[in-house]
């Protein structure tokens, strides 16, 4: 029996995808080499973009011919476009609004990929699956099956799922559900596994990593020690008034906040594996509501910590983010940046922006390109607004900014974001950077210096290429782009 894994998304579904890999050939299959060979095609889909459901349904379409050409040929649907799990001939509702495409068979939301086998037997009884191991632990967590990692020298460990900031325009409540955190003994079990397999980078993962432990859902579980949750930056009398009672309050925060945050926690246990031989701790993403002064500071502290953030902005405009319900301002956004910049000058600092949400005017969009012109992010990752069925956006808020008016301020802000990321590679010309080798497409090898800057390099100018990827190799920088840098082994 052979499968064919199709990935969508973000680093959470490629982490997603190699626990399905696992399962998968724990039941019996083995990966084949195209979709024609398969006996089953899955999709591990995403939907936080119009554009990332449209290569799914696009994709769905070309198998038509294969699906018509092998009748016994099964097809399953999982990720962030699932919302239940289940067989198309099944009498159990409410049945998944992807079964009115026609040739899926099966699907299932990723928190039941222990009931693959299930699932797979129920669409095709035929089916002579291998028994499953630890199933019925896997049941209630399904992060409890082990990967089967893609890179043996990086290790993508999720620390939590669900998200409980229902921005406006995002499915991931409702494709995830809330906010829960793994317990840090089990997410440090799998860390450790990883480096003593040979991982040399970990990147945690999480929807907004640095709320780890502080859900509601985390409170009631028990695994994490009790904590405010409020965000450690320099408390004024912004926040506590003055005089006495700013005194008092500021004292009452001190005493509560003696219990470190859990995310914190879980960097400085995590960090002890560089004895062990781990590099590179990386953490993706934060949320600016949470983001606090101490996560900045351990970056000098700790060994493996990466100076590199990811900080979603979304918008440069508080009356969008307010529409966005982004629980943070514009300025408040920029003070985390200064702040960054203040402890750790050289951190490289990626973002994401929506452009076209519903009721952004002229004027909040020139609001965007300003704080855009004064971070000089480091990366960009751009959209334009396209609303996602099931969210509050897609319900309630008129999509009033035309398509062709979403392109043009795309590419005006595009241009604008280019000229900063440029000016931010500027520095690494002629500099000799480490670069973790990922990827070798054609003669060209890819990966990233510990800024998360992406550096390629050709084959010609290398030896032993095979044994590249996963190691540590230093690169000369010889040409820079917006997007990313160029160079030669040294």
């Amino acid at each position: 029996m052979l499968y064919f894994l199709h990935t969508f998304g973000c680093q959470m579904n490629a982490s997603d995808s190699e626990r399905l890999t696992a399962v998968l050939e724990g039941l019996g299959y083995k990966p084949a080499i195209d979709e024609n060979k398969a006996d089953l095609i899955l999709f591990n889909t995403c939907s936080i973009r119009k554009k990332a459901e449209d290569r799914v349904y696009s994709k769905l379409s070309d198998l038509k011919a294969l699906k018509k050409k092998n009748p016994k040929l099964l097809i399953g649907v999982t990720g962030c476009m699932t919302r239940s799990s289940g067989i198309r001939n099944s009498k159990a509702k409410p049945r998944d609004p992807l079964f009115r495409i026609k040739m899926i068979d099966f699907v299932f939301r990723i928190d039941d990929l222990a009931r693959l086998g299930e699932l797979l037997k129920e669409a095709q009884p035929s089916l002579k699956l291998k028994l499953e191991k630890g199933v019925e632990a896997a049941k209630k967590d399904y992060f409890t099956i082990a990967p089967k990692r893609v890179s043996a020298a990086q290790a993508w460990i999720p620390i939590q799922t669900g998200c409980d900031k229902f921005c406006t325009y995002c499915i991931v409540p409702f494709s995830r559900r809330r906010e829960h955190s793994r317990p840090m003994d089990e997410v440090l079990v799998e860390c450790k596994e990883a480096v003593k397999k040979g991982a040399t980078e970990i990147v945690l993962l999480g929807q907004t990593v640095d709320s780890y432990g502080l859900s509601v859902a985390d409170k009631l579980s028990g695994h994490f020690p009790q904590h405010t949750g409020i965000p450690n930056v320099v408390f004024n009398s912004q926040i506590f008034g003055k005089g006495k009672n700013a005194m008092a309050s500021s004292r009452a925060v001190k005493k509560l906040e003696k219990t470190e945050r859990p995310f914190l926690t879980l960097l400085r246990e995590i960090d002890k594996l560089h004895k062990n031989g781990l590099r590179r701790l990386r953490f993706l993403s934060p949320h600016p509501h949470d983001f606090c002064e101490e996560l900045v500071r351990l970056h000098k502290e700790l060994k493996t910590l990466q100076p590199y953030f990811h900080l979603p902005v979304q918008a440069g405009s508080d009356a969008v983010l307010k529409a966005m319900r982004r629980t943070y301002t514009a300025s408040h956004y920029l003070n985390l940046i200064d702040m960054i910049r203040k402890y750790l000058p050289d951190a490289a600092i990626s973002t994401d922006i929506i452009v076209g949400f519903p009721g952004e005017t002229e004027a909040d969009f020139k609001k965007t390109c300003t704080l855009a012109k004064k971070v000089k992010w480091d990366m960009v990752y751009l959209a334009m607004f396209s609303p996602r069925k099931g969210t509050y956006a897609e319900k309630h808020l008129k999509d009033d900014v035309l398509f062709e008016e979403k392109k043009r301020r795309f590419a005006v802000l595009n241009e604008i974001l280019k000229k900063g990321m440029a000016a931010r590679n500027k520095p690494y010309l002629g500099q000799v950077v480490e670069v973790l080798v990922e990827k070798q497409k054609g003669d060209r090898y890819s990966g990233r210096t510990p800024h998360f800057k992406e550096v390629f390099f050709t084959k010609k100018s290398v030896k032993n290429c095979k044994s590249l990827i996963g190691s540590y190799v230093r690169v000369k920088i010889t040409k820079i782009e917006s997007f990313y840098l160029e160079g030669a082994k040294v």
